[in-house]
């Protein structure tokens, strides 16, 4: 069952939620960032934990609020999503940069923009391989998924299509795909899987904040749908989802 957070403060709630997830964790973190409106959570996360090591407090510079790098401690992130065009300013990890620059959660980020001259199947396999490597150097990881749920229903890097292209864009067996979206003004996009979100990420936190997001909110407290036809369905899916929204819905 999807918790459903109504708030004034969506984006300083999931903030401070993921804040506690990673200081209660004993073990690292890992962070799924959702691109475009998701990004506002950005500032209200701390990514690291208080440190309490003692050597680090024996340094006079150190305090018990420093943020350190030791095993139990890191946390790491990755955008959760692209929007993949050679040449394009607009990928989230690039907005990510320009937005943040002096925020600590930047330098703890995976670069996911794509290279020069690189296709978008290189570029989405070289991410895979660059983030399991990743995942392998951590200690009794957990992981967090963050996605925008949008009007229509879909949700960050995952969209509505046939049974048949739903199931060969996104396959089960795969961590990170290529995502060819008809309509869409950068229409190249890649994404972590359904599958393995609902299979790996200790928890799924979707973010819908505005008055476009009301109708389909109220739309997934009626009924359910295949997941194809409408990607946010992996809300209800996952063992341990909330959705935080700033849209008075009753009931959920």
């Amino acid at each position: 069952m999807t918790n459903l957070i109504i708030t004034d403060q969506p984006a300083r709630e999931v903030g401070e939620h993921i804040n506690n997830i990673i200081q209660d964790h004993y073990g690292d973190a890992v962070v799924l960032l959702g691109g475009d409106e998701a990004l506002d959570i950005v500032e209200h996360i701390k990514p690291g934990k208080k440190c309490f090591h003692q050597e680090c407090q024996s340094d006079a510079t150190q305090t018990k609020e420093t943020y350190c790098q030791r095993s139990e401690c890191r946390t790491i992130f990755i955008m959760g999503n692209e929007q993949v065009s050679r040449g394009s300013k607009t990928g989230n990890y690039l907005q990510l940069v320009q937005r943040y620059a002096d925020h600590p959660v930047v330098s703890l980020t995976i670069d996911t923009s794509i290279n020069d001259n690189e296709s978008i199947k290189d570029f989405s396999t070289r991410i895979e391989n660059t983030f399991l490597e990743k995942l392998t150097e951590l200690n009794n990881p957990k992981i967090i998924s963050i996605l925008n749920i949008y009007g229509d229903g879909h949700i960050a890097g995952i969209f509505s299509m046939n049974e048949a292209s739903f199931r060969k864009t996104y396959q089960d067996d795969l961590t990170y795909v290529s995502v060819h979206a008809e309509g869409l003004k950068i229409n190249s996009r890649a994404s972590f899987t359904p599958s393995w979100i609902l299979n790996n990420a200790n928890e799924l936190i979707g973010y819908a904040v505005g008055l476009d997001k009301k109708d389909i909110l109220v739309g997934m407290s009626l009924e359910t749908k295949k997941l194809n036809e409408r990607p946010a369905e992996l809300f209800s899916l996952h063992k341990h989802s909330s959705i935080y929204t700033d849209q008075d819905i009753e009931t959920m």
